[in-house]
């Protein structure tokens, strides 16, 4: 089934990036910038074609129903246990900066509150370069929409045991150590896409363009200001699955959907060790190979 390999596809990507390559030895291969413009380029974003009823048919609008009563989305967002979406053993990648460096997040807890099934507690440790931080903060569901995507193959939706999609969009804000000199504060807005099964059992949502986050899972967009220097600020966005839209960002960042290439000319912006697998959260922890 397709959608069987998709996830097999994703799952190879996530645990190579969490584990490291499973060849010792042997590094990710070289790709000359010439060879890049002479090749076809399949992008990993192509991967969310995986579960369209016709592949060569223009898409159709997604239709996007707000949920407008509080109280209908709190007994929605009541039932759903979120934070065990966010804390797995591999950390978000994303673009720091006017020059798209890399930035990495783990979270290590994500905790709803106990009054109020909008609010989420979070704690978890960011790399820049080589400088790790510690972070606390929350972040705030402020709607819910429920959404239907009529490009999907019905059949393939139902295998999955999924029985609604909703689209949830909020505001962060996560604290940085401010015993660090490099220390600040990350806020902004959030956005995830979630499936959900009639267990009432979640899952992020990758399949649809269209929708608040667009195939990515979640993503989060902001801005990061230092603590000791109001007036310094960098743009920050991170998200479960970066490809998804990185080549929006940056041209021809990637390509590639099992084994995805990362273009070598932007490797120098801390790119060049994604696969290395360190894992770098875990004090004293090194790369198993």
């Amino acid at each position: 089934m397709r959608t069987l390999l998709f996830f097999c596809c994703l799952a190879a990507f996530w645990q190579c990036q969490s584990k490291g390559n499973q060849n010792a030895g042997t590094a990710t291969p070289s790709v000359a910038a010439a060879d890049l413009t002479e090749m076809v380029k399949t992008t990993h974003a192509e991967a969310r074609d995986t579960l369209l009823a016709d592949t060569t048919a223009p898409l159709k609008p997604i239709a996007v129903q707000p949920v407008m009563v509080r109280d209908s989305a709190w007994k929605t967002l009541a039932g759903l246990k979120l934070g065990e979406l966010f804390v797995v053993d591999w950390p978000d990648n994303g673009f720091y900066g006017d020059e798209r460096r890399r930035i990495e997040f783990i979270f290590t807890s994500v905790e709803r509150s106990f009054n109020d099934p909008f609010v989420y507690a979070v704690k978890g440790k960011n790399r820049y370069k080589t400088t790790i931080s510690d972070f606390t903060g929350l972040f705030e569901i402020k709607e819910v929409a429920r959404f239907t995507d009529p490009n999907l193959d019905t059949e393939e939706v139902e295998d999955m045991n999924v029985l609604k999609t909703y689209a949830l969009t909020g505001e962060f804000r996560f604290d940085e150590d401010r015993s660090l000199s490099t220390s600040g504060q990350f806020a902004g807005t959030f956005k995830m896409d979630i499936g959900v099964s009639q267990f009432r059992e979640p899952s992020l949502w990758f399949f649809s363009k269209g929708t608040p986050a667009d195939g990515c899972g979640y993503r989060f967009d902001g801005t990061w200001t230092s603590y000791p220097k109001p007036d310094m600020k960098r743009s920050v966005i991170w998200s479960r699955d970066l490809f998804s839209f990185a080549n929006d960002i940056l041209s021809e960042f990637s390509y590639g959907e099992r084994d995805v290439e990362i273009n070598e000319k932007y490797r120098n912006l801390g790119w060049d060790t994604f696969w290395d697998g360190e894992e770098w959260w875990h004090e004293g922890k090194k790369k198993e190979m």
